[in-house]
């Protein structure tokens, strides 16, 4: 007697989850200019990176709003 196949395992859809920072060269590529350039805005506190981390991360926020032309720490 052959016995019956399981039914299929029902998956969940996928999840998306909303980026929070962007390394140093996703900021770069994403603003159109090279990696020394956010080392500049990092060191004018242009941007600013999260606290505490081993690496430059920067907030997709901050990004976002430098690329729309929106005045951040120490622009006018």
């Amino acid at each position: 007697m052959i016995s019956p196949s399981p039914s299929p395992v029902p998956t969940a859809p996928p999840v998306t989850v909303e980026r929070l920072t962007y390394s140093v060269e996703e900021s770069a590529t994403a603003l159109g200019v090279s990696k020394p350039t956010i080392y500049r805005l990092l060191a004018r506190r242009i941007l600013r990176p999260v606290p505490g981390l081993r690496h430059k991360r920067i907030p997709c926020q901050q990004v976002r709003r430098l690329a729309a032309g929106e005045a951040l720490h120490g622009l006018s």
